[in-house]
């Protein structure tokens, strides 16, 4: 263990060695970072997807026959109708019902990767498609896309302009995609650590809209509650949210196996008798997401309570974690996802060894239920 009384030496040594391994971190954590994946049950199908499909990857030539195939009754992706203006007027046409339905498949199959390789652009291409032969679902891929930035950056306002519409045809789904907009609005909340208050964290911002998203019966909602639960440490309340989703989400699923477990396994321990090698391993669980869902705002409060402690670890990370923040002052959210994987544990540091924790999940977008079945499927068999 480095010695506390030689920081110069200590600095020197982490500014030599932290950029290769956040380099090596960033290419080892590409799987790692994202949220699990899991197959989930569909919300709604289409004629055009009842057949057997045999997708293996993007070089399979059945995928390329299937695309083919839906491409044909879509037609061809034309910008007839700008995202940025979803009040205008779609062009519609005399096409059968299926080209839009078929379209809008194409965005979701290109979005989520499912069969090929994931493509954005040409997602959000096929969701003008379908919008402009006047699907109604197109407004929620629309809204997506302008939310994550699938052709450029992402636009909040022409954002919630698709979730109006949206509002009409899935009002919980609305909610919970304007809950999106606004949860990335907001700044990072940091809470005061307080010795006896660890399972208390900042609340999520817009809170209200989220609850409202899954009285409604929304699942990415409810599943969004179950986390916040998890990291509060309500585990019971967390295992009934994640059992309401369950029935449409295989991810929900999997969430309440690892939270029935975790409630007959939990050892209850006191805030105030915590070590600080027990709060630093807890800091560490929130900061990567292991066991429970990240939570960088308690990351920080656990591993300032493990400094006051006397935590030499712990002291180090929050000064990477405040040695590099936005424009505005705020935190780094990528920076702190890089550090991470991190061990600061000894002389110079590395990387932290993988393990086979359990994770908890969520859907892969607020879209992805809404892949039929065969479809879903084939999402894991396309690297990335």
């Amino acid at each position: 263990m480095l010695s506390t009384n030689r920081p110069g030496r200590w600095r020197t040594r982490l500014r030599r060695t932290l950029p290769a391994c956040l380099m090596l971190a960033v290419s080892l954590s590409g799987a790692d970072a994202r949220v699990l994946v899991a197959p989930a049950q569909p919300i709604q199908s289409s004629p055009l997807l009842a057949s057997p499909l045999r997708l293996q990857g993007p070089d399979d030539p059945a995928v390329e026959r299937d695309i083919q195939r839906l491409k044909s009754i879509a037609g061809t992706p034309v910008r007839n109708l700008s995202p940025r203006s979803p009040n205008g007027s779609s062009s519609q046409t005399a096409e059968p019902a299926s080209a839009s339905r078929a379209a809008w498949l194409l965005g979701l199959i290109y979005l989520q990767g499912a069969g090929v390789t994931s493509d954005p652009n040409q997602a959000q291409l096929w969701f003008e498609r379908a919008h402009a032969l006047g699907d109604a679902w197109s407004s929620a891929g629309l809204a997506w896309c302008q939310i994550e930035g699938c052709g450029g950056s992402p636009d909040p306002a022409a954002a919630r302009r698709w979730i109006a519409q949206l509002r009409n045809v899935d009002l919980p789904r609305a909610q919970y995609l304007e809950w999106v907009v606004q949860s990335r609005m907001s700044p990072l909340q940091i809470a005061t650590p307080r010795l006896g208050q660890i399972d208390s964290g900042p609340a999520l911002p817009a809170r209200e809209l989220l609850v409202r998203a899954a009285q409604g019966g929304d699942m990415h909602a409810r599943i969004e509650l179950g986390l916040e639960s998890v990291a509060a440490s309500r585990l019971p309340e967390a295992l009934e949210y994640f059992k309401a989703a369950a029935p449409k989400s295989a991810a929900a699923s999997a969430n309440m196996a690892i939270i029935s477990d975790r409630i007959k396994n939990r050892l209850q321990v006191r805030p105030t008798s915590m070590s600080a090698a027990d709060l630093l391993a807890s800091a560490q669980q929130f900061h990567r997401g292991e066991g429970r869902p990240a939570n960088y705002a308690e990351a920080i409060r656990l591993y300032r309570l493990a400094e006051v402690k006397g935590s030499v670890e712990a002291r180090r990370m929050l000064a990477l974690i405040f040695s590099r923040t936005t424009f505005e002052g705020d935190l780094d959210v990528a920076w702190m996802q890089q550090l991470g994987n991190l061990d600061l544990s000894k002389d110079a540091p590395g990387l932290v060894p993988v393990t086979g924790t359990r994770q908890l999940q969520r859907e892969p977008s607020p879209l992805f239920d809404l892949l039929p079945e065969v479809w879903r499927k084939r999402t894991h068999r396309v690297s990335r």
